[in-house]
């Protein structure tokens, strides 16, 4: 059904109206029955979101939370000096404090439930010290100090100026760890305080900030549906069709796993899988020795991301049981919430809250059905000639000029219907795009597994009607309709198994353990497989195989980031006459990706520099970057946040780390790697003030602006070049990744790689490897296809085993 809507902006557009079945206006449950036991579970009602929003357990002790309000309060303090205004949201916005809106409890309950970083021990001891005289001296120093009994006040006692000017000396310490808490503080404060949401799922900053929550289309759409559906024909058809809409095409291929263990056995039972359920003594310790349920398979997946996806929905397709294994849960399409804290919790690994030991670097990673290719920004770029030649050459893997890689990359692209036309381009693009006309700069359209009128900002949030084609509605789907292949959501794979043979000089796998949670407690499943494939992703991949005995010296290592770093520009919306992008356009609308610039990335060169292209910052990501120097300064700079683009350098790294788990990562940004980095913020400034920004800026620390057109030709050049050769790896400035890979690399041999060219491991057979973990090097690009292609070829490797196994 196609419909034609007034949008926010007073324009009229198009848009397909993809429409779900869900909770009516009082509320109640809509059942649908699709003959799957899980069904209902996926049409959420109102009381199933509340459940979700529950506030996290806060085991703070009082003089921690006390400590902690105060550092909240610093971030965010009550602002009563600020400009007059006649919008009460406005007046709301900076009068209220953080602990006013009740951001320390929910930054306490994260700190106790979620935080799984190595220095969380270290940060509750620093608030238990500022709560004390002596603490505070060892942090603040001379600022504590009174000429007034008590003499030395601890941190929660101090003046707010006080404390400002001692959070202020923290970002700019010569102390590493005073920068580290820093950002810790402010990271978490803002936030959680711009991504909290009251009952009625609002935040009382994103009204006089210009930010309307999650899309309004979206909201639309549902509640048209609930009133009227749209599907036409039989009831059957209709049925199918309606619940497709409304939780996607996976739901006849899911079996989640909080039902009994009979109720489950024959639920896998009926797609055909071989269940046996272990009776346990009453109350007897669960344990890999005794499972719950032993389940049979040709192939196991773990992981439905770009890697996993493919080779499961390739392996259904030719004919094998394939069953998939997925950590993170699923979210129907109606349960988008659309909401940027809650989805982060829902669909990104460890609730977004990644970052290397040192916080150097923030790194977001999916955890969902379809892994990243869920919640990414929909750039499908075929892997760079040069780098498949590097990869063939250097690393003497051939398979990277192949005809079979190049079948592969095409098979994948348009498997994902990748274009690269644009209808309307959003706001952060099109200002990219012109200030690159406007200096001469090399500038691309960048291809995408989304249509030429998609346009939405809320990509990372999930994809609302299916037209951005992720794994769910790609590769997955051919595993669901082949009725050979079933998705576990909500099981966290422990160990692969292996065994040794008698004449073979390897071990060989035969299948994996996995954890789930049923009413609070922990069970153990094994699943017993022909081929075991591992598609965790490269933060998670090289743990499970550690955890599994594997001891090659390279699992964990060589983890690339694909560091980048940002710069911003304001475009006010006023006055009309002079407008440009269009007032309607706002910073977390319109295609993420659209445009790129290779000005710096050396393609034709050495292969290494930065590749210039746009983020999506909804509040909370857009707070945790810019900089913050006072209470009332964080808020200014919000107040422009739906105007002010951001534009960054993504460095192809020579750096590289070491991975233990997804929460103990450490890195180091190489020397030539930060010079990239400088060279593309000095090319992003000069973007944004020849596309027209009023005022630019970078994210270090400092938080200096330049008003673009009050100053002298000299005056910006020397703004730049000061701007964009601030040093990179001192905490001033922060850090961030969405891609990781090299962390289990591929290679010719055992002694510098995990896997060789068909995926598989050098220490076991018949277990795979099939994520971004296996590339022998950065890649310099978004790597969705190229995980995808190198999964496809796979695949193919994977497929012949199975049929010789198949044929004795």
């Amino acid at each position: 059904m196609e419909d034609s809507t007034i949008g926010r902006n007073g324009s009229s557009r198009k848009g397909s109206f993809r429409l779900g079945m869900g909770v009516d206006a009082t509320k109640n449950h809509t059942v649908i029955e699709l003959g799957s036991i899980d069904t209902q579970r996926l049409l959420l009602s109102g009381g199933e979101r509340e459940k979700q929003l529950q506030p996290l357990t806060n085991s703070l002790f009082p003089r921690q939370m006390k400590s902690l309000s105060a550092l909240c309060d610093t971030i965010l303090p009550s602002v009563n000096n600020f400009d007059d205004t006649s919008d009460e949201s406005v007046t709301k916005f900076y009068q209220i404090s953080a602990s006013m809106a009740g951001t320390p409890e929910r930054f306490g309950g994260m700190i106790s439930e979620k935080l799984k970083h190595p220095m969380t021990g270290l940060l509750k001891l620093v608030l238990w010290l500022l709560s004390t005289w002596f603490g505070t001296i060892i942090f603040c120093g001379m600022a504590c100090l009174s000429t007034q009994f008590p003499f030395v006040h601890s941190y929660p006692d101090l003046s707010l100026q006080k404390r400002q000017e001692i959070m202020r000396s923290w970002s700019l310490s010569y102390l590493r760890h005073f920068r580290m808490l820093f950002r810790t503080i402010k990271l978490l404060t803002l936030l959680i305080f711009f991504t909290q949401i009251d009952e009625s799922e609002d935040n009382v900053s994103w009204k006089a900030i210009g930010y309307c929550g999650p899309d309004p289309e979206f909201k639309a759409q549902l509640k048209n549906h609930f009133l009227h559906g749209t599907s036409k024909g039989g009831q059957e058809d209709k049925e199918d069709e309606d619940a497709e809409e409304v939780i996607g095409p996976l739901y006849k291929g899911l079996v989640h796993l909080n039902y009994s263990r009979d109720i489950t056995a024959d639920a896998l039972r009926r797609f055909g899988f071989p269940v046996s359920v272990i009776r346990r003594k009453h109350k007897a310790a669960v344990n890999l020795s005794s499972p719950s349920l032993v389940i049979q398979c040709d192939a196991v997946v773990v992981g439905s991301g770009s890697g996993g996806g493919v080779i499961a929905g390739v392996l259904a397709k030719a004919g094998y049981k394939v069953l998939v294994l997925e950590k993170g849960g699923y979210s129907a399409r109606n349960n988008l919430s659309l909401l940027e804290g809650l989805t982060m919790d829902q669909m990104y690994l460890n609730g977004g809250m990644v970052a290397t030991d040192d916080m150097g670097v923030f790194i977001l990673s999916g955890s969902t059905v379809g892994g990243g290719s869920a919640i990414n920004w929909s750039a499908c770029i075929k892997t760079p000639q040069h780098v498949c030649k590097e990869w063939c050459d250097k690393h003497g893997l051939e398979l990277f000029e192949s005809e079979l890689y190049r079948e592969a990359m095409d098979a994948v692209c348009e498997k994902m219907e990748v274009q690269s036309e644009i209808e309307d381009e959003g706001f952060n693009n099109a200002i990219l795009r012109r200030g690159c006309q406007e200096m001469g700069y090399p500038l691309s359209n960048i291809p995408r597994n989304s249509p030429s009128d998609h346009y939405c900002g809320w990509c990372c949030m999930g994809c609302k009607d299916g037209r951005k084609k992720g794994t769910s509605e790609t590769w997955l789907v051919d595993l669901v309709k082949s009725g050979n292949g079933a998705i576990l959501p909500g099981c966290e794979a422990i160990k692969v198994l292996h065994k040794k043979k008698e004449g073979r000089d390897r071990k060989i796998a035969h299948g994996v353990a996995f954890e789930y949670e049923y009413k609070g407690t922990k069970d153990i499943c094994v699943v017993e497989a022909r081929v075991t494939i591992v598609a965790c992703g490269a933060l998670s991949t090289p743990a499970l195989l550690k955890r599994s005995g594997l001891r090659n010296q390279n699992i964990g290592r060589h983890l690339h980031l694909h560091p980048v770093t940002m710069a911003w520009g304001y475009f006010p919306d006023a006055p009309a006459s002079e407008v440009w992008p269009e007032a309607y356009k706002k910073s977390y609308e319109g295609g993420i990706m659209t445009a790129m610039s290779p000005v710096v990335a050396e393609f034709e060169q050495s292969g290494y520099g930065a590749l210039i292209q746009t983020p999506a910052l909804h509040p909370g990501m857009f707070s945790v970057v810019t900089p913050w120097t006072s209470g009332i300064n964080i808020r200014d700079r919000m107040r422009k946040f739906s105007r002010t683009a951001h534009i960054f350098a993504l460095a192809r790294d020579q750096g590289s780390g070491t991975v233990e788990s997804s929460h103990r990562i450490s890195y180091q940004l190489a020397d030539a790697d930060e010079e990239h980095l400088k060279k593309g913020i000095d090319k992003v400034l000069r973007i944004l003030a020849a596309a027209g920004a009023e005022e630019i800026g970078t994210h270090h620390n400092k938080g200096r602006t330049l008003k673009v057109n009050q100053v002298s030709y000299h005056e910006f050049e020397k703004f730049v070049k000061e701007e964009s050769s601030r040093p990179l790896t001192d905490l001033s400035t922060p850090l961030c990744s969405a891609h990781q890979m090299g962390s289990c690399r591929m290679g010719s041999n055992a002694k510098q790689s995990v896997v060789s060219q068909t995926g598989e491991t050098w220490e076991v057979e018949g277990l795979y490897v099939a994520d971004a973990s296996v590339f022998p090097t950065a890649l310099g690009v978004n790597p969705m296809v190229t995980v995808q292609a190198i999964a496809y070829c796979t695949a193919q490797s994977v497929v012949e085993v199975l049929r010789r196994k198949r044929s004795r």
